[in-house]
């Protein structure tokens, strides 16, 4: 989906459920617009898309959430909203890999693309259900496309295509809701709140969203998988980008007092943390040796 419809949707989330939070809201509404930093960007490792599928599993995973969270659980909330809607969309537009890099040991579908049993494996255990079916993935844009073989990357298929109906459904309908929460008597109090709150911060998010606005700037100027909608701006690509990268270092600085509180309260019991790291991948590893014990197979 586009960058505005994940803002607004952010937006609106952040200020139904943190009323009073001003500084919440910006960070979710912040959050909402980092995982697609990891588009087909010049300034991204080159690999065949098609191929490799990265973009909707690098910053679009449980562990991205967990890293933002470590700034702020706020910042986490925008991120998981951006991965949500883009969990929407089906096989067709790609999806999103929650669990990315730990889907990628999955290899295989039990059924090819024409759901005939596929021949197992002697070393594979874990198979998806069905292969990519190809005429519908090969429908999508060309870095999407996977030829005439299926890629073993799978994306978790969301229940309806993306399309300018449904990112201008979110967008409009979110940008609605906002005006009409706002406009509600009854938030006049947390309008003067806001405004109190942005005198004093308002150059904190000039800092934060003008990096986002400039890494993006410096991505769209050259895109690998579509013509690039800024190329005006290309021979100031570097630039830009150094500034990007520039200012959100210095955002973090400034941010920096409400990061270290939150890793404090974070970090108070570390052997909470520490015990939740060894806990699940040991519940993981005896699940899934219970279930293909013997000849046995699972399908995710």
């Amino acid at each position: 989906m586009d960058l505005p419809t994940h803002f607004a949707f952010g937006l609106l989330i952040g200020l139904v459920f943190f009323a009073g939070k001003p500084e919440g809201v910006m960070l979710i509404g912040l959050g909402a617009l980092l995982p697609d930093l990891d588009r087909e960007y010049w300034y991204v490792r080159e690999q065949k898309y098609a191929d490799e599928q990265y973009h909707r599993a690098r910053f679009h995973n449980v562990f991205i959430i967990g890293a933002a969270y470590l700034v702020s659980p706020y910042l986490s909330i925008g991120v998981f909203l951006h991965m949500l809607q883009d969990s929407f969309t089906t096989a067709k537009d790609r999806g999103v890999e929650w669990f990315y890099p730990v889907t990628r040991l999955v290899k295989r579908g039990l059924y090819d693309p024409n759901m005939k049993l596929t021949k197992p494996a002697p070393k594979e255990k874990v198979y998806f259900y069905q292969e990519d079916p190809l005429g519908y993935v090969n429908a999508a844009d060309p870095d999407l496309r996977e030829g005439d073989q299926p890629v073993p990357w799978r994306r978790v298929y969301g229940f309806a295509q993306n399309s300018h109906l449904l990112d201008r459904g979110f967008v409009f309908g979110s940008a609605v809701l906002i005006v009409l929460w706002l406009v509600f008597p009854s938030n006049f109090t947390y309008i003067q709140l806001s405004m109190t709150y942005f005198r004093g911060a308002f150059p904190l998010w000039i800092v934060g969203f003008g990096a986002i606005a400039l890494l993006y700037a410096a991505g769209e100027t050259q895109r690998r998988d579509k013509q690039p909608k800024l190329p005006e701006l290309k021979p100031i690509q570097f630039p830009m980008l150094i500034a990007g990268v520039a200012l959100f270092a210095l955002w973090f600085v400034l941010f920096r007092v409400t990061i270290l509180q939150n890793l404090q309260v974070i970090f108070a019991d570390p052997w909470i943390i520490i015990a939740g790291v060894i806990a699940v991948p040991a519940v993981a590893f005896v699940v899934i040796k219970w279930y293909t014990r013997g000849k046995n197979t699972a399908i995710v």
